[in-house]
């Protein structure tokens, strides 16, 4: 007897053949645990194959018991094998057709990938017994009963010796792919976030039915051994037959679990219940185990164990190298100056493998970066998964496109994200500000005096009939004592141990320091922080002595030469020692001041001065959010003093203005008025008209009370810039000077590697 040939099969694949297939189907919805079934299967297959431990006896004993365990599953199993066997002398291509045809009826009422796994374990019911017949490993056949009995009568029949080592490589093979493309398919069956492409879907029959095709052959083989005169070629063919095959299942199968790791992943991120953040990093960081260095520190590898710390952590997330010195010089002073370590990864915006000069901006970049902790080597450390949560998933939802600019993602030591970009909160508030405990058990020893009064009043009199009584109140009144600081203590220490498991680096805590801060002052523009701000430096003393001062700034010499000269007479005048304070971004300007020594110019260069501007332009775009989270009414947004008086200091200072000046004035930490250099140059003008009213209403309300009643024919220009990435950008903008509506534009800005917020000339 010899196999058919494919070649010579009579069937049209493409029409007749599907049709004949997909009539077989009768899926009624059943299912079973296909992983279950498919591990005993697989089990039994490596026996046979060699692909496991040698075949010894216990393993033979494990094939019995295996075997057992599929007759306790589904009789349909055992029909299979029983149909396989049947007809193991088929002689010709349409005779083991049918047989093909017929093991797939009696498997019609499952999908097509749970027929794949009942044939693939009928089939290995055939080749475990065929094992147990080997006369080299089993004595004692009569022993055996069912389809080894019926085996054991074919293999006699047809006087099997032991197969040719040639013929038993191309078996094994074969066999090795119908195993492969059978795991393959199952695991690609459908779940809430994976659904099968349609060309997936329209090629499983057909799988099916040249899987069925290849096990009906495979155990002829088996069984019929030398005798039976096995074309090889025919098993190689189907081999080939069933690689293509598997080709058209193994992309899939790659997109869905890269789509299984991103799930994952961004459940941790958002919903996780590790222990740690190391157990996040793994889905983060391609590394073998915790301990493989990864992480850069002056010379010195860490790995993964290394964040098992209670140290706040912060990942810098750039598009490439794509930050600025200056964003730079700011993340080593922050981390100096407070408790998180950051760790700077950077994503490249293409998946190409770094060119020469990739590699020297990446080295260029980390020499500046000395207090940050960095990847090695970023594009071989990172996984596919987070590269697409970063672009998908976390850009989005800081309202940024990927590209633009860096983000600051704060996670907590269970590896939750607890804020999506902390660089607007950490640009606001100084480090030690954001890091302060106010959370805590206060005022409770206001209760002891009013249990006091009520006691002695509820008492009143008793000590005629009770002597005693005023002891026993003051004993009472010792022991509620004691228990109310008990109490407290043990109320702290719960707060301090869950503090100590948390980061100050919180949505939450942005959110209460913006409820701390009621009105637009000093304090916010130039805050007592010490080492934050240069310009808290030099007016914190003035603000504690309520004095008169004036923050100015302007891209016209001549008005500035104007305005300054004009303070400084009405100051003599009025002998109020006025201060002026120039935190303009014009640099040429800011030099003439300087050298004239016109006024104070604390923004010496250009990093104070990409701080201080930056730093307002942060706190803008926060307290917009922090507005947002809080559902603030439409009124009272449009109405907020410490977003209005933001949106008029960035519009005088936009890099897009044509202003030649602004001032703002302030009677120690209130702002009184700020406004255009025009305008507040002539209200200074004026003196004359407005001076009597100093007297009855102070300096500060005179000059505000005047510079409401000026009305200008004409305005400069002005110009409010926001980020095309923030998610909501107000359709209509009323100008802060006219009150007129402004237009509205988009602006393509190019600073030739400098930051938008550096020094203008």
């Amino acid at each position: 007897m010899t196999l058919p040939s494919l070649s010579s099969q009579p069937i049209d694949e493409s029409s007749i053949l599907r049709e004949q297939v997909l009539s077989t189907d009768n899926h009624d919805g059943r299912h079973f645990n296909t992983n279950f079934i498919l591990s005993d299967a697989e089990k039994i297959l490596r026996l046979g194959m060699g692909t496991t431990e040698e075949v010894t006896v216990e393993k033979l004993n494990q094939v019995v018991e295996l075997n057992n365990i599929y007759e306790q599953l589904s009789y349909h199993i055992r029909q299979v094998s029983i149909e396989i066997v049947s007809d193991l002398n088929a002689k010709t291509a349409n005779q083991q057709h049918s047989t093909t045809i017929g093991v797939l009826r009696k498997l019609c009422w499952y999908s097509w990938e749970d027929k794949m796994v009942l044939m693939l374990a009928g089939f290995s019911i055939i080749y475990g017994e065929y094992i147990l017949l080997d006369s080299r490993l089993c004595k004692g056949g009569s022993k055996l009963g069912g389809l080894a009995k019926k085996l054991e009568s074919l293999t006699q029949n047809n006087l099997a010796e032991t197969l040719p080592s040639y013929t038993q490589k191309v078996i094994v093979d074969c066999l090795s792919y119908v195993l492969e493309l059978t795991k393959c398919v199952v695991e690609l069956k459908p779940c809430p976030y994976y659904s099968p492409p349609p060309s997936v879907i329209l090629a499983l029959p057909m799988a099916t039915y040249w899987i069925a095709t290849t096990l009906i052959n495979v155990s002829a083989a088996c069984v019929c051994g030398a005798h039976f005169k096995v074309h090889q070629n025919e098993l190689v063919e189907l081999t080939a037959l069933i690689f293509k095959t598997r080709a058209t299942f193994s992309p899939e199968l790659a997109k869905k679990k890269a789509e299984e790791s991103f799930q994952i992943l961004r459940h941790a991120w958002y919903h996780n219940s590790f222990s740690n953040r190391v157990e996040l990093f793994r889905l983060i960081f391609n590394v073998k185990n915790d301990y493989e260095g990864i992480f850069e520190r002056h010379n010195f590898l860490l790995g993964l164990n290394y964040w098992r710390n209670d140290q706040s952590v912060l990942l810098l997330i750039t598009s490439g190298f794509d930050i600025s010195n200056e964003q730079i010089d700011f993340l080593n002073w922050f981390f100096d100056n407070s408790s998180p370590y950051i760790i700077w990864i950077p994503i490249m915006s293409y998946n190409a493998a770094w060119t020469t000069e990739d590699e020297h901006h990446f080295e260029k970049v980390k020499e500046r970066m000395y207090n940050l902790r960095l990847l090695n080597d970023p594009q071989k450390r990172l996984l596919p998964q987070f590269i697409r949560f970063v672009k998908k998933e976390l850009f989005p939802k800081c309202k940024m496109r990927w590209g633009e600019d860096a983000i600051l993602v704060s996670i907590d030591l269970k590896g939750r994200i607890v804020h999506l970009n902390v660089v607007h909160m950490i640009l606001t508030w100084a480090p030690h500000y954001i890091q302060k405990n106010t959370i805590g058990v206060q005022r409770l020893y206001n209760i002891i005096p009013w249990v006091t009064k009520e006691v002695k009043e509820g008492t009143s009199g008793v000590n005629r009939v009770v002597p005693e009584i005023d002891e026993m109140i003051n004993d009472f009144l010792s022991e509620i004592g004691g228990k109310i600081n008990a109490w407290a203590d043990l109320v702290d220490r719960r707060i301090r141990k869950v503090l100590a498991q948390s980061t100050p680096y919180h949505n939450d805590r942005e959110k209460d320091l913006w409820q701390q801060e009621t009105t637009w002052s000093l304090h916010l523009l130039a805050p007592k922080f010490e080492s934050y701000q240069p310009i808290g430096e030099l007016i914190i003393d003035w603000i504690q002595e309520e004095k008169y001062i004036f923050l100015y700034g302007g891209n016209d010499m001549k008005w500035v030469q104007e305005f300054t000269s004009k303070v400084r007479e009405v100051g003599s005048k009025t002998q109020l020692n006025i201060e002026l304070v120039y935190v303009g971004r014009n640099k040429k300007i800011r030099g003439i001041i300087d050298k004239k020594r016109m006024s104070h110019s604390p923004l010496h260069n250009s990093a104070s001065v990409w701080w201080f501007w930056t730093r307002l332009r942060s706190m803008f775009l926060s307290r917009i959010h922090y507005l947002d989270v809080t559902n603030c009414p439409v009124k009272d947004y449009n109405n907020d003093e410490i977003l209005q008086g933001l949106k008029k200091l960035l519009a005088y200072e936009s890099t897009n203005t044509t202003i030649e000046g602004w001032a703002l004035l302030s009677k120690g930490a209130k702002v009184i008025v700020c406004g255009h250099g025009t305008k507040m140059l002539r209200v200074m003008n004026e003196y004359q008209i407005w001076k009597e009213n100093i007297a009855p209403k102070g300096f500060g309300q005179a000059f505000k009370d005047h510079h409401e009643m000026i009305f200008m024919n004409r305005h400069s220009c002005c110009t409010l810039e926001y980020p095309i990435k923030l998610d909501k950008i107000p359709e209509n903008e009323t100008c802060h000077e006219c009150s007129r509506s402004m237009h509205k534009f988009l602006t393509f800005t190019c600073c030739h590697g400098h930051d938008v917020d550096s020094d203008k000339d």
